[in-house]
């Protein structure tokens, strides 16, 4: 998959919904950009095509969400990982002054705090 085929793609999702999706730091409607959505998915490939296509891997999402946010909260210990080992902000706190490792302590979240730990 290339860089156009994913931002296709990701424009059929509700995020996106009635937008334009042709920049990797482009805002979808929620005020996430592709890479938040890449950590969500946990996909490590799509994550890597977006920061290498110019994507802020610490971009401020949605409620203040850096995309390792995102992958903390759907425990994606593997996308932590590359996360973290990209240039991730482990210290960053999103809208509620909450950091990664609090988030996963706060969901019980075991992998994420895990990955954490290797930091």
């Amino acid at each position: 998959m290339n860089i156009d085929e994913l931002l296709a793609e990701y424009q059929t999702l509700p995020e996106y919904s009635g937008l334009v999706l042709n920049d990797v730091n482009k805002k979808s409607l929620f005020n996430d950009y592709p890479i938040n959505i890449a950590a969500t998915r946990g996909s490590i490939d799509e994550m890597g095509l977006l920061l290498n296509n110019g994507a802020d891997i610490n971009a401020v999402g949605e409620h203040g969400y850096l995309p390792i946010h995102d992958a903390v909260e759907q425990d994606k210990f593997e996308a932590i990982l590359w996360l973290i080992n990209n240039g991730a902000n482990v210290n960053a706190k999103n809208d509620d002054g909450i950091t990664p490792m609090e988030l996963a302590i706060i969901l019980g979240h075991k992998n994420s705090i895990n990955a954490l730990d290797k930091k």
